[in-house]
């Protein structure tokens, strides 16, 4: 069940002593937990209600396959399609249709990753991978001489699609699953190989790593991995469950979830004010000047709820974007400075409901067990070069309000039919507004309206 044995293909083996002592459990209600399909057993994107440790120290966890909802055949087949790259246009197509497929061995022919690195200036101990391993950079129409230091659009993964060295190696410091303890020279190459495979099968682990809660994101905490399947601290359940609570209550829930855009924009240090900066300087200066785009619009699996604050967590980070907006910045890409942030087309919505209605906002889940490319597969692929030209976007905004409005389609809703049944009709009005409305400022100016009419009405 673990897969351990399928390592480096895997996302991590941290936490895999507790696995071994039977001090991680799932709790007696997840009985029946696992899906059963033609291809076999699927998990949901969610993941599972645990407890970790023993007696006193009990407390509950959240686990999480690696993956999900994809089944793990078809992460295996992932990894060993993405193994054929190096020397495949060697044999015939009849010959690799026939190839076994052998995750823990198709892994290690993944794309070199012990090249040096010829950055005076970079740490090889700590960030040994140059940005060159995420694949061949996407040409651009407009592009720079500096692009080797600059934001390039990559097509590993949608969590790199902007690339950035800075990016790169601020992951990788971050990255928590390194087995050679001291490494003294540099990561061993199956560590290298466990990072880049989390990067394409499933990032939430990494991306909740390098940007962690006690900076002030509003992602899970991370607490370890083993094989394919990782725990995260327990911050709530399914947004679902509260489809049915009284409205104050989802008033309270809406309230934070309209927050979370700010949240999900971490300013650099030049844009903040002095005395802000001196206060967190030492504390998380290292993860400013990044945002961070939602990439999933199934209601049920993006948002966990605390039932007793109405906290909210961004749970699904499978095809998140990450943008290095500090980087935007020192090479002087489009800014609000020059009044050209980035909208989000009303024409952006087709694809969306068009990807609820046959449930493909997952991805291809028979034929691909990885992110499914490098774009989200509700977005389009212009949207998300958008993203990573502009220091700031409406996006995740308009990725909160069309997942209220429109994520409840999802066939993982379980019988949440709708979260705004009963809200006030101004309220509701706004949320559409931010959905079909566009223009430079508009919904961040709806959002805040919407803010304010619930403040005074719970």
């Amino acid at each position: 069940m673990l897969e351990v044995k399928k390592c480096p293909g895997c996302a991590g083996q941290s936490i895999c002593p507790y696995f071994y002592r039977g001090e991680i459990r799932f709790t007696s209600s997840q009985s029946n937990i696992f899906q059963s399909t033609k291809d076999g057993l699927s998990f949901p994107v969610v993941g599972y209600k645990a407890t970790m440790g023993l007696y006193e120290t009990t407390r509950h966890v959240l686990l999480r396959r690696l993956g999900s909802p994809a089944t793990p055949y078809a992460v295996d087949e992932a990894v060993c399609r993405r193994g054929l790259r190096q020397g495949s246009h060697l044999f015939s197509q009849s010959l690799l249709a026939n190839l076994s497929c052998i995750p823990h061995l198709s892994i290690w022919r993944w794309l070199p990753t012990n090249a040096d690195n010829h950055d005076p200036f970079s740490n090889s101990v700590e960030s040994p991978l140059g940005r060159e391993v995420l694949a061949v950079p996407i040409p651009s129409v407009n592009q720079k001489s500096v692009e080797n230091k600059s934001v390039v659009k990559s097509s590993f993964a949608p969590a790199t699609r902007c690339s950035s060295d800075r990016l790169f190696e601020h992951l990788q410091k971050r990255f928590l699953e390194r087995t050679s303890f001291g490494a003294e020279t540099r990561w061993l190459r199956f560590d290298e190989l466990m990072f880049l495979f989390n990067l394409a099968i499933d990032p939430q682990s990494i991306i909740i790593q390098s940007f962690p809660r006690k900076e002030n994101w509003p992602f899970p905490t991370y607490l370890g991995s083993c094989g394919r399947w990782s725990v995260e601290e327990y911050h709530g359940v399914p947004l679902s469950y509260f489809c049915l609570a009284p409205l104050w209550i989802r008033l309270q829930i809406l309230l934070n979830i309209l927050s979370l855009p700010e949240k999900l924009e971490h300013p650099s240090a030049d844009e903040l004010n002095h005395d802000s900066f001196i206060h967190d300087m030492h504390k998380h200066s290292s993860s400013h000047g990044y945002t961070i785009y939602l990439g999933d619009f199934d209601l049920n699996s993006l948002f966990l709820v605390d039932p007793i604050t109405y906290d909210v967590t961004v749970s699904n980070l499978r095809h998140a974007i990450i943008v290095d907006t500090q980087t935007l910045i020192n090479f002087h890409f489009k800014s609000t400075t020059e009044n050209k942030e980035h909208t989000v087309s009303t024409n952006a919505l087709n694809k969306v409901l068009n990807g609820l209605q046959l449930h493909n906002c997952f991805g291809n889940l028979s034929t691909s067990g990885d992110t499914n490319g490098n774009i989200p597969p509700c977005l389009h692929t212009n949207h998300v070069d958008n993203l990573c030209s502009y220091q700031t976007s409406d996006h995740n905004i308009w990725v909160i309000c069309t997942s209220l409005l429109y994520g409840v389609n999802s066939k993982d809703n379980n019988g949440c039919n709708n979260f705004l049944y009963q809200i006030p009709n101004e309220l509701y009005t706004l949320i559409k507004r931010c959905v079909h409305e566009s223009g430079i400022g508009v919904r961040r100016q709806l959002i805040e309206k919407a803010r304010h009419f619930i403040k005074q009405n719970i």
